[in-house]
Order: C-alpha cells, then sequence, then structure tokens
C-alpha cells in the first residue's frame, strides 16, 4: 500500500508516537527510525521477540541497503502492515538531519517486574534514575552484548522508549528481558527473594571491580549520572563496588563505569 500524503492517519500516529510519552504509554507502542535498526526488529518479529505494528519505508531505501543487510526480512511482515512512502514523506517523519527512509511501529517490550520473570541463577543490571537517553541506550546494548539475563529501569529513569534511547539501542531491545519498576526498593525486595544479591556502584569505599567475587547470581546497581546512588538505595544493597581510578579522575559517566562493571561481571562467563 502506498502513502503520499502526510495527513495520512498512520502518519500522525507515527510522528504522535515519536514525540510524545504519554501517547506511547497509552496506546503501548513505540517507533523505530534507520535502516540498520528497523531490520534487526524486523528479524526480531520474525523470531518472535517483537510484535510490529506498522512499516513505512521507501523504494529508494530498500533498493540502497538491499547489499549490506537483510532487508528480505521486511517481507515476513504481514502486506497489511507494510507502507511505501515517498522520500519527501520520510523527510518529514524523520528526526534525522539525513532519513535513511525506513520507520517501524512496535509494541511496546518491558515486562512486569515479578519473581516469575526473574531467573534465579542470573546477573542483572539495574539502573536506578539514570536520565541521559544515551547512556540508557548503551547500557542496555552493552548489556546485550555481554549477556546478562535483564536490564531493570528504576526510581524514573528516562523514558526507555524515548526514539533517541531507541537509535542508542542499535536493535538490542527486542534481545533483552527489560523491566521498569518505579520503587527501588521493590527492585530489592524481588531480587533479595529470588536470592540474588545486590552490588551498588559507588564512587569511593567499595570492593574493586577487578576483585569482587560475581561467581554467583548478582544485580549491579548504576545510579545517576550527576548524583550517584542515593544513600537511601545503596544501603538496600547487599555490597558495595569501586572502579579503582589513577590520576586526578573521580569518576565515569554512567554508561562507561556501566561497561566495565558490566565485563567484569559477566568475563569468566563469556
Amino acid at each position: 500500500m502506498d502513502i503520499t500524503s502526510k495527513d495520512n492517519a498512520n502518519i500522525k500516529l507515527y510522528k504522535k508516537l515519536a514525540a510524545d510519552k504519554k501517547a506511547r504509554n497509552k496506546l503501548g507502542l513505540f517507533t523505530v527510525e534507520g535502516m540498520r535498526i528497523c531490520v534487526d526488529t524486523a528479524r526480531e518479529a520474525a523470531e518472535g521477540n517483537v510484535d510490529i505494528e506498522t512499516l513505512f519505508y521507501t523504494d529508494e531505501a530498500v533498493e540502497k541497503y538491499s547489499r549490506q543487510l537483510p532487508v528480505w526480512y521486511f517481507d515476513k511482515i504481514n502486506a497489511k502492515k507494510k507502507y511505501r512512502i515517498t522520500p519527501e514523506l520520510a523527510a518529514a517523519m524523520s528526526e534525522e538531519k539525513c532519513s535513511q527512509g525506513v520507520f517501524i511501529i512496535a509494541k511496546k517490550l518491558d515486562k512486569p517486574f515479578v519473581t516469575e520473570n526473574i531467573n534465579s541463577e542470573g546477573w542483572y543490571l539495574v539502573l536506578d534514575n539514570v536520565q541521559d537517553p544515551g547512556n540508557l541506550g548503551t547500557l542496555i546494548r552493552t548489556a546485550d552484548a555481554v549477556g546478562v539475563d535483564g536490564v531493570v529501569l528504576a526510581n524514573n529513569c528516562c523514558d526507555l522508549y524515548n526514539p533517541k534511547v531507541v537509535r542508542s539501542t542499535m536493535g538490542s531491545m527486542p534481545r533483552m528481558n527489560i523491566f521498569i519498576e518505579s520503587e527501588f526498593s521493590a527492585v530489592a525486595d524481588v531480587f533479595k527473594s529470588c536470592g540474588i544479591k545486590l552490588a551498588a556502584a559507588v564512587i569511593g569505599g567499595g570492593a574493586s571491580v577487578t576483585e569482587y567475587d560475581f561467581s554467583s547470581p548478582c544485580a549491579v546497581v548504576i545510579g545517576n549520572e550527576g548524583r550517584g546512588l542515593s544513600k537511601e538505595d545503596a544501603e538496600l544493597c547487599d555490597d558495595r563496588i569501586t572502579i579503582r581510578m589513577n590520576g586526578h579522575i573521580d569518576s565515569l559517566n554512567a554508561a562507561s563505569a556501566g561497561t566495565i562493571i558490566l565485563w567484569e561481571m559477566t568475563r569468566r562467563k563469556v
């Protein structure tokens, strides 16, 4: 099916979802933009990991990337959910300076944070009030790369479905178990009921991350970029870990610190 008008209801829905968190929450949908990430999303849909509601594409985009990426995954999407659009319409829909001509509307992916959804023998990443979309997306992608069992967003993290977060994950979201829980105390209760210890990442005073024993199931907690973990949330954790640093550097941003800790947590089992 073809769409040529920016006043089309499907185009309006895409733009509303991309711009409005309330609309995403109300409808349970989010947007994906960019050829590589849309191909990855279509591949995950074929494997049953995400439900695609709508695909928008230009012929030019499919032709341009057909030799570089498995765009044939788009063929597996129900024809009734696919719309061919013009390059001009793609430019109007895009949040990028140069549109790649492919867009998806998909169903939200987060799962209820309950004991039944937690692997009691697993390793997890908990993000507590992380606010930067780039940090959040990078940490989700890193968690996917090292093979943790899930990511928990707690205490008012930035919106998981913000287009900047989705873009930063580079297609990792459908492959990850992702949970959203407003209260960190509830996160701590669930993990402790599963026998999973919590290790709070703190600037100083914790066990060295290179020496800490990650051999048993564990959830590492990364705090806010500027303030770190609150005293109250840190006290709910079983242990504290610190990245030892040289020179005059006393801290790293959340994505950098989280990447180091995730590698140390999982390197013996990767």
